[in-house]
């Protein structure tokens, strides 16, 4: 009554067992439909420790046993993304909230070997690195050393070549090439600022969302795209060539993290469009449906 699962053999014709991983990853592309399915269950049963399990091997996966993995796990990982995707809302407070969200986006989209408990130590050691050159530092002097100011290096920028790149949404692409789009590097600026106490927000500006600080009792707008550029928030409420009576409403009110998750969520969407990723682009959507029913 009860079928046993086939017998996995490697192209030898050996049965290499499951617990050896070097004998499981020859048999990534074998010529039976049954077998590779077989490997890809197995893959998805180790996805918790995989990483371990290949550090513990003599040799580093070949350029097309990374490829054949990343494929075969590919499933496994959007069924990950949509059954953890909301548990950002359980926690206790919209900094810890937005950064749980954009870690399970931003480890989806470094791919299978990156985990979302990757991002939280990378931001630590920026922070850390950030208060150690600058000292105390309130807003403005951290946009400096992160965007730069006259003179000084320039870690982060707006990847203005490769606007639309599905890339510049990921925090850990964001931490390795310096570059992202204007949420992603006002997402930045905040979660370096909240580890060391200050106090930044997000402005859901049309076109361009800017980051939100008071300095010296003045509100300010910061355009961490362009170089962190400050801007009094009234100049931009009454000069801004978007002005209307609803921009006071928008500056005033700080972006929730609902509407920045969800504004990243479009902008990926839009990514994938334009790069004809359907299936990655319907992944999105079901995402934003999700956070917006939740």
């Amino acid at each position: 009554l009860f079928c046993r699962p086939p017998e996995i053999r490697d192209k030898n014709g050996s049965m290499p067992g499951f617990a050896n991983l070097d004998n499981l990853l020859r048999l990534l592309d074998d010529d039976s439909e049954v077998v590779r399915k077989a490997v890809q269950e197995k893959l998805a049963a180790m996805r918790p420790d995989l990483q371990l399990h290949l550090s513990q091997l003599q040799r580093p996966l070949t350029v097309e046993e990374d490829r054949l993995v990343a494929r075969m796990l590919e499933p496994v990982r959007r069924e990950e993304l949509l059954d953890s995707w909301m548990r950002w809302r359980w926690l206790d407070s919209p900094t810890t909230q937005l950064e749980e969200g954009l870690a399970q986006l931003s480890a989806f989209l470094a791919g299978w070997k990156v985990s979302a408990a990757n991002l939280a130590p990378r931001l630590d050691a920026l922070a850390e690195e950030a208060f150690r050159d600058g000292g105390k530092m309130d807003a403005r002097e951290l946009a400096e050393w992160l965007f730069g100011k006259r003179g000084d290096p320039v870690r982060f920028r707006g990847n203005s070549k490769d606007y639309y790149a599905h890339q510049n949404s990921n925090l850990f692409w964001v931490l390795d090439t310096g570059l992202g789009n204007p949420i992603s590097l006002c997402c930045l600026y905040r979660l370096i600022g909240h580890r060391h106490g200050l106090h930044i927000e997000g402005c859901n500006f049309p076109g361009h969302f800017l980051a939100r600080v008071v300095v010296d009792h003045k509100l300010y707008l910061v355009d961490c795209f362009n170089r962190g550029r400050f801007m009094l928030a009234s100049d931009v409420a009454r000069h801004h060539p978007a002005a209307n009576p609803g921009m006071d409403e928008i500056i005033r009110e700080p972006a929730s993290t609902d509407s920045i998750l969800l504004r990243n969520l479009r902008n990926l969407e839009e990514a994938y469009d334009r790069a004809g990723a359907t299936s990655e682009r319907q992944l999105m959507r079901k995402l934003a449906v999700r956070l917006m029913e939740d």
